[in-house]
C-alpha cells in the first residue's frame, strides 16, 4: 500500500545498456564523450539487468515528481551483470550483428539515457494502490497458498515493519548464497 509511482521500463533499454556498460565502445563513449568518470563508468558494468532497470526507472520518477539537483532519490542495485553473460551475447548478435561501435553506444545513449521521459508510468492515487495491492491475490492465496488473513495483513504499515526483525537473517542467507555463488565459479 506504499507504491507511490509505478514505472515501466523495456526489457530492450536493458538489454542494450548492459552492452553498452560491458563494451569498450560503450565504456569509452561514456567516458569520453559523455564526460562520465571512469569510477563511475567501471562500475556500471557490475549492473545487472534490474540494477539498470531501477536506475531509468530512478530517472523517470525524478522527472515525473520534478526532482532537481538538490534533491535525492535512493535506488539500488539488485543483481550483477556476472548473472548475464549469455544474454549479451544474444543482445550482441540479435540487435548488434556482433559488433558494437561507437556509433551503437551514441545511440544506445540517445534512446535509453538522453531521452528519458515518464512515458509509462502511473502517478499512484490510493484507488491505484488498492487495486496493485489486489493483484497479488491470485499469486498469493489462491498459487501459494497464504491464508488470506495473512494475505491481507499486508495492507497494515505494521506488518512490514514487523519483518524488520529478519534482516539479519536475510543479511546471511544473502552472504551465503553470495560465497556459494563466487566458490562455483
Amino acid at each position: 500500500m506504499n507504491t507511490d509511482v509505478v514505472v515501466g521500463v523495456s526489457d530492450h533499454a536493458t538489454d542494450e545498456l548492459d552492452v553498452m556498460f560491458n563494451t569498450e565502445a560503450g565504456c569509452k563513449y561514456l567516458a569520453e564523450r559523455k564526460g562520465v568518470p571512469v569510477e563511475i563508468v567501471e562500475t556500471l558494468k557490475h549492473f545487472g539487468f534490474s540494477a539498470i532497470c531501477n536506475v531509468i526507472a530512478a530517472i523517470k520518477t525524478a522527472k515525473l515528481l520534478g526532482l532537481g539537483a538538490n534533491d535525492a532519490l535512493i535506488t539500488i542495485a539488485t543483481d550483477g551483470a556476472d548473472l548475464y553473460p549469455s544474454e549479451r551475447v544474444k543482445t550482441m548478435a540479435r540487435r548488434f550483428n556482433n559488433s558494437f561501435r561507437e556509433i551503437d553506444a551514441a545511440e544506445v545513449f540517445a534512446e535509453h539515457l538522453a531521452t528519458v521521459g515518464t512515458d509509462a508510468m502511473i502517478d499512484c492515487t490510493e484507488r491505484d494502490r488498492t487495486r496493485i495491492f489486489n493483484l497479488g491475490y491470485y499469486t498469493w492465496v489462491e498459487q501459494q497458498g497464504t491464508p488470506l488473513a495473512v494475505f491481507e495483513a499486508r495492507r497494515s504499515q505494521s506488518f512490514w515493519r514487523d519483518l524488520r526483525k529478519y534482516l539479519p537473517v536475510w543479511d546471511e542467507l544473502i552472504g551465503e548464497f553470495n560465497r556459494r555463488v563466487v566458490a562455483a565459479k
